[in-house]
């Protein structure tokens, strides 16, 4: 600021200095110094006012939709309605808070000159997996003889997703060589007649579609369709986003949760399979099974946005959640850790029927003798267990225990 204010003194200086030599020593050369001078002036006045007046700055970004370790380019465009040669910007772009430390903000020097429009590009590289938005775009601007400088804030948003990449899996299995059990289908439409395999009493909550209305006409009641019993593939994934689970470990170990929870959910998806994603970080996250490609989206959204910032502890959530699952849905449990209440919840869950996954990441050579004991227990109970190091990222084929 005080750099500009004497700027604006030293040409209004000027002003007054050629005009007072050319008052008192008279002639040509005087008062064509004090023209020449008050042309400067209002040079100066115009480029100074109209610096922002009718700039537009507009940003692109190439690809809203990323994966893990792709560069992102973003576009910058200068417009102006005006073709007067106001002097040089810089162009100042902040960078997301998660990868501020790791990269500088891109500054970019450009001399509009006569043009209406200045364009350029830059990069940013190996992004990893988040949700990036770029905020404020700051742009500082000058005269050509450096007697002015302004900085102005265009409040400017752009948001794009870096999904997680996941591996290509050849094989998943459960202990006994199936992915699911049966589930049964509440949307059933109620027109499909290869589907009714017979009639049956009225019962209280049973819906009118339901309602078989001419074998009713020819008994003595109400009678419901019954329907053939049907099959579906389903699995839902517990994502473990405990803060506490995470203490004192690795960072890169909640990315090896998210890029196994991603590869398992591209392998439900390429094989048709119904799939759903819980978790609860500060909001409950809670996808019902499906098998869309929108869906598949949905999915891979929270994927790229989840942090392991989550406070409540995972075995409630586990507990809590699971009693909204269909049963025989399969719930597929991935965590760094396995404590005694997790074991006790999700032995409970076997022994009320429930089919059971444990993916148990970790960043140890080897597993301890606690460990080994906690993972034998739950195989005892009929959950499957698969143990993951962090640094394996060779995922072909994943079977049972």
């Amino acid at each position: 600021m005080r750099q500009q204010r004497w700027g604006k003194a030293k040409v209004i200086g000027l002003v007054v200095i050629t005009y007072i030599f050319a008052k008192f020593q008279g002639g040509f050369s005087s008062w064509f110094l004090f023209y020449s001078s008050l042309g400067f002036f209002v040079y100066q006045m115009l480029a100074y006012y109209l610096m922002y007046a009718t700039l537009e700055v507009v940003r692109e970004v190439d690809r809203n939709r990323l994966q893990d370790g792709d560069s992102v380019i973003v576009t910058i465009r200068l417009r102006r309605r005006i073709w007067f040669p106001l002097g040089w910007n810089m162009i100042v772009e902040p960078l997301p808070d998660r990868i501020a430390g790791v990269y500088e903000p891109h500054r970019q020097l450009v001399f509009p000159w006569f043009r209406r429009e200045v364009e350029f590009r830059y990069v940013i590289p190996n992004l990893p997996r988040g949700h990036y938005r770029l905020t404020n775009c700051i742009v500082s601007g000058g005269d050509f003889f450096g007697f002015f400088e302004r900085r102005q804030v265009f409040p400017l948003s752009d948001e794009f997703l870096v999904y997680p990449r996941y591996k290509e899996l050849t094989h998943w299995a459960l202990g006994d060589g199936s992915f699911s059990g049966n589930v049964h289908v509440s949307h059933r439409r109620s027109d499909d007649v290869a589907a009714v395999r017979g009639v049956r009493e009225y019962h209280r909550g049973d819906r009118l579609s339901q309602i078989h209305w001419r074998a009713s006409a020819r008994g003595t009641g109400l009678k419901t369709k019954e329907f053939e019993h049907q099959a579906m593939n389903q699995a839902v994934f517990f994502l473990d986003v405990e803060r506490e689970s995470y203490r004192d470990k690795p960072a890169q170990l909640f990315e090896t949760a998210v890029k196994l929870t991603a590869s398992l959910i591209a392998y439900a998806n390429r094989n048709q399979y119904h799939y759903g994603l819980v978790y609860k970080q500060i909001e409950r996250i809670s996808l019902a099974p499906s098998i869309s490609h929108a869906h598949l989206f949905r999915v891979f959204d929270q994927l790229a946005r989840v942090m392991p910032e989550g406070s409540d502890p995972f075995s409630k959530i586990i507990g809590r959640e699971a009693l909204e699952q269909p049963q025989g849905v399969t719930l597929i449990i991935v965590t760094p850790r396995v404590e005694k209440g997790l074991i006790s919840r999700l032995i409970a869950l076997t022994q009320k029927g429930r089919r059971v996954q444990l993916f148990y990441v970790h960043a140890d050579q080897s597993l301890s003798d606690e460990q080994k004991r906690a993972l034998q227990l739950l195989m005892a109970n009929k959950v499957t267990c698969t143990s993951i190091h962090m640094e394996n990222h060779e995922w072909k084929r994943i079977g049972g225990a």
